[in-house]
């Protein structure tokens, strides 16, 4: 860490609302109070009032890089307009065939740690003294990616199947091997098959040791694995399997395990079958015979469990919340599961069923964005193609953190929430605001260094509290805001500096002004919601 930062973002947040630039600043004619009350009102979407009038919807083309993206860059939006909704997303599926740049290097300059060279072989020789710097290192490539990377669909699956095959980063031996599953298992099939991805997965020394199969052994057989393989990467909670079921698989993956150190230091991390531990008597699983037949058996039911009807309809509920709604219609999540068995699961084709679906097509705004969503959206948003900052994302890192969805440190095999009632409580949209605030704030030094960005480019001229608010609007929000909410935010700032709203602001007025328009345009229910 730098000496720039406090070591958590509570202490910065507490530091800088205590600085008298700030309150200063906010008292300079500018009613901060005003709006502090327009802050909750703008964009309510209606609500639980019903004087509220709904949000406008934005353009179809906004509404799909929402959803399929971590946050619609304007060139982007350029780009599906140009292209066409289909066309674009045909791109995104292909995404090998984009071109993501010096991306890759430029990861590689910054995030060394997450590299191929560095095997959990190598990372176990600085462990546990490197647990820290692999932590913030595989943080920050996966933030940096989700935040530049062209190939934005394919992002937003690797974090839709890393919160699948969760695995919690700092458990153990695991900041050594995770970053070997991240690149091996998850990445290179993300946009691939289902069941080459859970044979992947199930090889993984980073699961195996998470959910203690590395010791699971014939005369004492260890279920975790089993239980989570049948209840949350595969049928589901429900999915017809009994706990009878989850024994016999359990029996069947003994001797699944992995080189420790003392084995093979230089083959540490690395998958093996162990025959010696391996249960060879006879199983039966969901009615099926296993044939004995050593690491064959846990192959067969890998094969049984992906091909099962009840992982089809799974994995196609996820999906459909995931890019439609909390609660996705069954007729919807019906046409991606037959993609699912009729293609022999792959991920693509599951895909394109559900962006062909009118519940993908003809609805808006019925997901609330998750804080990965949130923070990469804001910079994709507000900061396009700028160089990334001198602190190599650490209060990316921490706004995160205080966000409550750093990358790999959800602590329960179920991966992350995926609903708007975990994400949208009172705390929730309190650090949001304030992060949109503080780091909007460019008179604050600690942070204008690092969110950089040129009003000049969005306003365009702009300088009457009208233009400025349609600029912004136009520019930054990229989606219509109800003449309800316009008239509130113009009526704010001719409020506050005695205006009419075609006479011009000055200069030090538009600096003010400027980025807390920004600030309360992203703290609202049109930037949150997609």
């Amino acid at each position: 860490m730098t000496d720039k930062f406090p070591n958590d973002l509570n202490t910065l947040l507490h530091e800088l609302y205590s600085r008298r630039d700030f309150i200063k600043l906010l008292g300079k004619g500018l009613g901060y109070s005003a709006l502090a009350t327009l802050l909750p009102a703008c964009g309510s979407g209606g609500g639980d009032d019903a004087d509220l009038p709904a949000i406008p919807p934005a353009s179809r083309e906004y509404t799909v890089l929402k959803r399929t993206s971590f946050g619609v860059h304007r060139d982007a939006l350029s780009e599906i307009k140009s292209m066409g909704i289909d066309a674009f997303l045909e791109q995104q599926l292909n995404y090998t065939s984009i071109d993501d740049g010096d991306l890759e290097s430029t990861i590689a300059s910054l995030f060394p740690l997450t590299q191929s060279q560095q095997t959990a072989a190598e990372l176990i020789k600085g462990f546990p003294d490197n647990i820290f710097n692999i932590a913030l290192q595989m943080i920050g490539a996966t933030q940096y990616r989700q935040i530049f990377s062209q190939r934005q669909l394919y992002e937003v699956m690797v974090e839709f199947w890393s919160d699948h095959f969760n695995i919690h980063l700092v458990n153990g031996l695991g900041p050594t091997l995770k970053p070997v599953d991240d690149r091996e298992v998850i990445r290179p099939h993300a946009l691939g098959n289902f069941k080459d991805l859970l044979n992947a997965s199930a090889k993984s020394p980073s699961m195996l040791f998470y959910l203690d199969n590395f010791f699971n052994i014939s005369t004492s057989p260890n279920e975790n694995y089993a239980r989570e393989l049948m209840e949350l990467h595969t049928l589901g909670e429900g999915g017809g399997y009994s706990e009878n079921d989850i024994k016999e698989v359990a029996r069947c993956f003994t001797g699944w395990t992995f080189y420790f150190p003392d084995d093979a230091p230089e083959e540490y991390g690395t998958f093996k079958f162990e025959p010696l531990i391996h249960d060879t008597g006879s199983k039966t699983i969901l009615g099926e015979q296993v044939s004995s037949g050593g690491i064959s058996e846990g192959e067969f039911v890998l094969d049984l469990l992906a091909e099962h009807p009840s992982t089809a309809s799974f994995i196609a509920t996820k999906l459909c919340r995931r890019f439609i709604s909390d609660e996705p219609e069954q007729e919807t999540i019906d046409a991606v599961a037959t993609a699912f068995t009729n293609s022999g699961g792959e991920i693509k084709e599951m895909l394109r069923a559900l962006f062909a679906s009118e519940a993908f097509q003809q609805t808006a705004d019925l997901k609330f964005t998750r804080p990965s969503e949130y923070l990469a959206g804001a910079l994709r948003t507000l900061s396009p193609d700028r160089a990334y900052p001198s602190d190599n994302g650490q209060l990316f890192y921490f706004a995160q953190s205080i966000m409550g969805q750093l990358p790999f440190y959800w602590p329960t095999p179920d991966g992350y929430p995926d609903e708007q009632t975990y994400w949208a409580s009172t705390g929730g949209l309190l650090n949001r605001w304030r992060l949109s605030f503080l780091s909007l704030a460019s008179f604050l030094p600690e942070l204008s260094s690092i969110i950089s960005v040129n009003y000049d480019d969005m306003l365009d001229g702009a300088d009457t509290p009208t233009g400025v608010v349609d600029a912004l609007t136009e520019n930054l929000l990229m989606r219509p805001l109800s003449a309800n909410d316009r008239d509130l935010v113009l009526d704010w700032i001719t409020d506050s500096f005695n205006l009419g709203r075609n006479e011009p602001l000055t200069a030090e007025q538009r600096i003010i002004v400027s980025p807390l328009l920004a600030a309360l345009m992203l703290s609202s229910s049109y930037f949150q919601l997609r």
